[in-house]
């Protein structure tokens, strides 16, 4: 269906991309369609500005890079999430950022299995307690202030801080949380940075910054870029990292003269929902007085909204499938049924829901699956192999092959360790430098370590990465490249129906 704004719509796709501005949007009211038709619209002139389209999620930049694939003008200006940005600006300006280089992420199963148990050893404290000391330390970065978990013990806090810096050095990683914070630092360091010379950064879902995110936009607007912050003050869902709605609800102070655009038409939501809705967000006492209420487009259906009460788990996990099951005999498409669970440690929620949905022969998709898919030993050694094709002396991929082989254990990694914290180099290096000289004073397991790394090796200079991207993409080269002991193939895909999703 063709896009037709309303009048709403067409203010915000008129405003003077010079001037800064802020969107204020519900539900449903065609924001992210407005916007990169905003774009389009802007890059059309004659100059063009130019203009970058920002928002936090990656699942929002997916949703707004297929809106934005719509329109030709603007299909070459991909979206990226605020993190992604800080990525490029920063790996375009070297030695700007104060992370190891080159810059690694950790994966969530890198994360799980080899940071935070080698850094709990170092530190000498328990998993458990780094699940208080790493957020503590990046609510400072965050919120740009020092914030004190009054369950962290100073003495833990002290042994962490200490190993931690040495730890992310000799491992060569950086957290996701740094990435803005360094980002921030560039720009009040380094006047000539490149990469951040835009006319104006459309950023959506506004509310979700933090304090962080909030000043490296304002700090590029210094350097004359307009900002357009769009997003909804009744919605902010990453308190974790420091986000709150006030970031928005000041975008006029932090931003003077900007103009104001609301869009309180929704085509999702009926009359029914929404009279819910706002009786919720009418407990909201910091919301400002005068904004307009959302209201349904004319001729919605009132929409179906329902508290429900169970006596027990099963008998709520039943009544959830059957519901779904209603849905379906009723002609609703199980792709368009989403199930949310506030919280799911160890799977205790998500669980009987999917057996109810079993036992009723509905099947769903399992937001689980890609990781746990990933987790399987053969295709994390393939993960870690292929990363190598990359850096060859990358840390945590070495390390991840080392866990998985048999007979190497940690004993051996933290051999590799010390020599890499007393030469003050990463783990990958002091690693090569131990394997020319064939592992002197090492423990027994580097019997094992080293036909290893000679058949790793061997097979990394039999398979050198093609120049740009290859033929059929690079999921078709790495599963025509992967087989064998050294790296295995991929394991094979569950055919699975995607008729729910469950977050």
């Amino acid at each position: 269906m063709p896009y037709v704004p309303t009048e709403q719509q067409s203010a915000i796709i008129g405003h003077d991309y010079r001037r800064h501005a802020r969107v204020l949007a519900g539900p449903g009211t065609g924001k992210s369609a407005t916007l990169v038709a905003l774009v389009d619209h802007l890059l059309q002139g004659n100059p063009a500005p130019r203009v970058k389209l920002l928002t936090f999620t990656r699942a929002a930049t997916g949703e707004l890079a297929k809106k934005v694939s719509e329109h030709p003008a603007a299909a070459a200006e991909r979206p990226s999430t605020i993190h992604s940005f800080s990525i490029s600006v920063l790996l375009r300006n070297p030695g700007t950022g104060d992370f190891p280089e080159p810059l690694r992420i950790a994966d969530k199963w890198e994360d799980k299995k080899i940071v935070l148990r080698t850094l709990a050893r170092r530190a000498g404290v328990t998993v458990k307690k780094l699940g208080r000391l790493i957020p503590e330390m990046a609510a400072n970065w965050e919120s740009l202030q020092p914030e004190v978990d009054p369950r962290v013990d100073p003495a833990d806090r002290a042994h962490f801080l200490a190993a931690w810096g040495e730890h992310r050095q000799v491992y060569g990683y950086t957290l996701l949380a740094e990435l803005p914070y360094a980002l921030r630092h560039a720009l009040h360091d380094h006047p000539d940075l490149e990469g951040v010379d835009y006319d104006l950064l459309i950023v959506d879902e506004y509310q979700d910054l933090n304090a962080c995110d909030l000043e490296v936009l304002r700090l590029i607007a210094e350097r004359g870029c307009a900002i357009i912050g769009a997003g909804d003050d009744d919605q902010s869902i990453y308190s974790m990292r420091r986000a709150a709605p006030e970031g928005i609800r000041r975008f006029s102070d932090d931003y003077p003269g900007s103009a104001n655009y609301p869009l309180s038409i929704t085509q999702r939501c009926g009359a029914r929902i929404i009279e819910w809705a706002s009786y919720v967000i009418d407990g909201d006492l910091g919301r400002p007085a005068g904004r307009p209420r959302l209201v349904a487009a004319d001729g919605s259906p009132p929409g179906d909204v329902a508290l429900l009460a169970f006596d027990r788990e099963v008998s709520e996990a039943q009544g959830v499938a059957a519901l779904i099951q209603g849905l379906n005999q009723r002609g609703v498409p199980p792709e368009e049924i989403l199930v949310l669970m506030r919280s799911d440690h160890n799977k205790a929620f998500s669980r009987p829901i999917k057996e109810a949905l079993d036992a009723l022969g509905i099947r769903y998709s399992d937001p689980d699956a890609v990781e746990d898919m990933l987790a399987e030993p053969a295709n994390r050694r393939m993960l870690a192999t292929f990363r190598l094709l990359s850096h060859q002396r990358d840390s945590l991929a070495w390390a991840t092959l080392f866990l998985l082989a048999p007979g190497i254990g940690p004993t051996f990694c933290d051999h590799i360790y010390d020599r890499a914290r007393a030469r003050r180099i990463q783990f990958g290096e002091a690693l090569f430098n131990a394997f020319a000289a064939n592992f002197p004073d090492a423990p027994r397991s580097a019997a094992q370590v080293n036909p290893l790394m000679r058949g790793v090796i061997a097979w990394l200079d039999a398979h050198p990465l093609p120049d740009g991207t290859p033929e059929g993409g690079w999921g078709h080269w790495i599963t025509a490249a992967a087989g064998g002991d050294t790296v295995p193939a991929p394991t094979p895909i569950v055919p699975h129906c995607s008729m729910l999703s469950m977050i």
